[in-house]
């Protein structure tokens, strides 16, 4: 029924044109269930931030679009949120919507109650006065249950400028530390994991050192085609949380030397009971650690082991040694932007809905970057310049004006976790050739043409890089 919400309607979002295939799953996914929609079988632990499940049900179906089919619109423009809903299989009528509106994670500007109408309502969000995006959530009660839908509208996104400022030593100060880390060997070592290894691809727990204050050591799953070879890498940055990746198989077995980083010094082969007590002990709330200093902020060895990955690649005797690309979504997409500023052999990246971005941004009545600093005053009361400063040196939009290869950009329009709003502030930022591929309805999630069109746009280029290098050309 909610694809006859939207056949009725006329209006489709580029998603669905894009994915037909996908549309009645994808959509009823979106607006109905919150259910994570698992990518076949390549593990996506880790990846990203997924939200709560939300109660469902086939009987009723409820939905919002804007007007606009891309749902991008200019300043001083009226933004039409459409709602659409349905009970039974029969268009609603005489039921009562209530919508709540404003700029993402901000004050509301506008709610009230509207009536559903032939399976139908209007409301205006009225329009924003500079670049942002505009938020309306409705929610429906039938039966003593409430059917929650969301929409987001874009405001000249690709005007939104950061709050955050770069400070004047940064390029120095990664400089250095960077080449502090690089001053122990690798002292690599190769664990081989009998129980994931395919007659195609073995499965590899490796580890590595570097040096921060003390001798750090870094875990990850890696993943070599089991035929004798030189094949490109790409680098996969994990989303937040504490359970490791299982490495990336499929993409291994297509010629390439997958990496799959666990960011937490820890092994990556343990039981899930010791990953569930990191969880509740030693890595809960990791991602606050240490804000008021730069040196010993959580994420300092965390970019520190990231760039050291790249070495660890390098001196894999099956790479060939000039082909490398990196992925990643939500704080994985971070990571991915990061590094691949910090380390200039990367050729290509990739980055989802990206975290850690424009964190400032809420002390300027706009939304900022998960994990949300400045939405918790108990982090910064007190020092809020000494936290303000030290964060300044891992904002993605600091990194992300140093960028100088060609990226690939996903994320939708209604994730509230890693808000658009600041996500834009550092993809603005970035001055080399770049691409996205929106979906305006999209949460935080991975979705599986996100992932095709991502993977293979990685994959192709640095297949051809390697056939251009092969050729001489």
């Amino acid at each position: 029924m909610i694809r006859n919400i939207y056949s009725k309607f006329g209006v489709l979002s580029g998603y669905v044109n894009a994915c037909k295939a996908f549309a009645f799953c994808s959509i009823a996914f979106i607006f109905l269930s919150g259910v994570f929609w698992r990518a076949q079988a390549q593990d996506l632990k880790g990846i990203d931030v997924v939200s709560e499940k939300k109660k469902t049900t086939t009987a009723v179906e409820i939905a919002v679009v804007l007007e606009k089919q891309d749902w991008i619109y200019d300043i001083g423009e009226e933004a039409v949120f459409v709602v659409k809903a349905y009970k039974n299989g029969v268009a609603c009528d005489n039921e009562k919507i209530q919508f709540e509106i404003g700029p993402e994670k901000m004050q509301l500007t506008k709610r009230g109650e509207v009536e559903i109408k032939g399976g139908e309502a209007l409301i205006s969000g009225g329009t924003m006065q500079k670049p942002g995006f505009l938020r309306c959530d409705v929610k429906m009660d039938v039966d003593g249950h409430p059917y929650n839908a969301r929409a987001t509208a874009a405001f000249a996104p690709e005007e939104i400028k950061p709050t955050v400022k770069q400070p004047k030593d940064f390029s120095v100060f990664w400089h250095t530390a960077i080449q502090k880390s690089k001053s122990v060997p690798l002292h690599k070592k190769l664990t081989l994991l009998e129980n994931r290894t395919t007659e195609d691809v073995n499965v590899y727990q490796v580890e590595y050192e570097f040096l921060s204050e003390n001798v750090e050591k870094f875990y990850a799953v890696l993943c070599i085609p089991e035929k004798e070879g030189k094949y490109p890498a790409i680098i996969r940055f994990p989303g937040a949380g504490w359970a490791p990746l299982s490495g990336d198989k499929a993409n291994s077995a297509k010629g390439f030397i997958t990496l799959d980083l666990y960011i937490h010094s820890k092994p990556v082969t343990e039981s899930q009971a010791y990953y569930e007590d990191l969880k509740n002990n030693e890595l809960k709330d990791y991602m606050y650690k240490g804000i008021d200093n730069r040196d010993s902020f959580y994420y300092h060895n965390v970019l520190l082991g990231c760039t050291r990955a790249v070495d660890l690649i390098y001196d894999l005797p099956n790479f060939d040694g000039e082909n490398l690309g990196a992925w990643g979504s939500s704080q994985g997409g971070a990571l991915s932007i990061i590094t691949t500023s910090l380390d200039k052999r990367i050729d290509y990246f990739v980055a989802l809905c990206p975290a850690m971005c424009d964190f400032s941004g809420y002390l300027y009545e706009r939304a900022g970057g998960w994990p949300h600093f400045f939405l918790r005053p108990e982090l910064y009361e007190g020092k809020e310049k000494e936290v303000l400063e030290a964060l300044s040196y891992y904002d993605v939009v600091n990194f992300a004006a140093h960028i100088n290869v060609p990226g690939f950009f996903s994320w939708g329009f209604n994730d509230a976790t890693t808000p658009p709003t600041s996500f834009y502030a550092a993809y603005n930022m970035v001055q080399a050739p770049k691409q996205t591929f929106i979906i305006p309805e999209g949460e935080h999630k991975i979705y599986p043409p996100q992932r095709q069109k991502t993977y293979n746009w990685l994959m192709d280029n640095l297949r051809k890089n390697k056939a251009s290098s092969q050729s001489g050309t």
